[in-house]
């Protein structure tokens, strides 16, 4: 696989490297957009011995978009992207910065960014107000267990926002989309490194196939992942993932399933399916999440439901509410349920 995948970067950047120097008209000009969320909520959640969970809190998330593309004379794109946070609170100031080289041989990608498998994911189910992106359900209730919620369904839980390189193919066969990644390190350190101390070589393969049928589409999607741990050979993260989904008229339904098998050998195993229906500029969903993994003594649970409304205000304005219900039980036995509404309003800035 890692020779494979050094052969197939090798050969994509020697073509690009030794192409024919035809230059762009106008050199790359950046246009600038970005982000503003902001959630609160209020909750009413079990308390356990010693705690006292708060029943109100906020959520924000803000960022400022740098968005530059050249299109060379012989057709060959180049985008380059910079997103920076702009809340003192992160520990970094920029989330994701990468560039795109767009040919007829396919896509490729290099730095800060995740893997394939989130692009070809996408929301692993339909979701009228939060995305995949926005897990503040999960936040605003007091963990009782070790599993994994945010990302749950796609690498990012892995390989997220660290320098990666990135392979997408072309349209060879209409609806399906093959791609791979590969990641040095999975921190954000640069340059050398001790393959003692950090997780290293990480592999993302994914695949999707979309089609079209009268009035609807459906579409299927999986991935695998692999990475070598600090203490060398092949026992790092491991994970699959399986998204299905289906379009007619305004609804939409979509599930998806992962398998992770992280270093610490406890695994997890987690289920999600979501139904939403869109009729003008209003959207309501309801899905459900389920996720298990196994612990000494006991095995730990999560179950959550959301109903969630939205209304599109304006073009890149959006307001909603969740009603949601969770239930979480500890590796003792002891079970927390938790129950609440949280609502929302989101701001999309298109570059220009």
């Amino acid at each position: 696989m890692k020779t494979l995948s050094f052969a197939l970067i090798t050969a994509l950047v020697t073509a690009l490297i030794f192409a024919p120097a035809i230059r762009a008209e106008e050199p790359v000009s950046f246009k600038v957009g970005g982000k503003l969320r902001h959630f609160f909520y209020a909750a009413d959640q079990d308390s356990a011995a010693g705690d006292r969970p708060s029943r109100t809190g906020m959520f924000t998330d803000a960022e400022v978009y740098f968005d530059g593309k050249a299109v060379l004379d012989n057709g060959i794109e180049i985008r380059a992207v910079v997103e920076l946070e702009t809340e003192a609170r992160n520990d970094r100031n920029a989330d994701e910065v990468y560039v795109d080289i767009v040919t007829a041989f396919g896509k490729l990608r290099v730095g800060e960014k995740e893997g394939v498998n989130a692009g070809i994911i996408g929301d692993p189910y339909p979701e009228a107000l939060l995305t995949t992106d926005e897990e503040v359900i999960g936040d605003a209730l007091r963990r009782r267990t070790g599993i994994t919620t945010k990302d749950a369904f796609t690498f990012k839980r892995y390989s997220n926002d660290v320098l990666t390189v990135s392979y997408e193919t072309p349209a060879l066969i209409p609806g399906v989309k093959l791609g791979f990644s590969y990641s040095p390190q999975m921190t954000d350190l640069e340059g050398s490194f001790d393959r003692r101390a950090v997780e290293h070589d990480g592999f993302d393969v994914s695949g999707r196939y979309e089609a079209r049928f009268k009035g609807g589409s459906y579409r299927v999607a999986a991935g695998y992942f692999r990475s070598q741990s600090r203490i060398g050979g092949s026992d790092g993260n491991k994970a699959i993932n399986i998204h299905a989904g289906v379009t007619y008229g305004g609804l939409d339904i979509g599930g998806a399933y992962t398998a992770s098998d992280p270093t610490s050998n406890i695994d997890e195993k987690s289920r999600a399916l979501g139904a939403m229906y869109s009729i003008d500029a209003y959207k309501i969903s309801l899905n459900h999440l389920s996720a298990r993994r196994d612990t000494l003594p006991g095995k730990e649970k999560v179950e959550r439901t959301n109903l969630q409304g939205s209304y599109r205000l304006g073009p890149g304005i959006t307001v909603g509410l969740t009603g949601f219900y969770a239930q979480q039980n500890d590796a003792r036995g002891l079970k927390y349920d938790g129950i609440g509404m949280l609502a929302g309003i989101k701001l999309s800035m298109a570059t220009k």
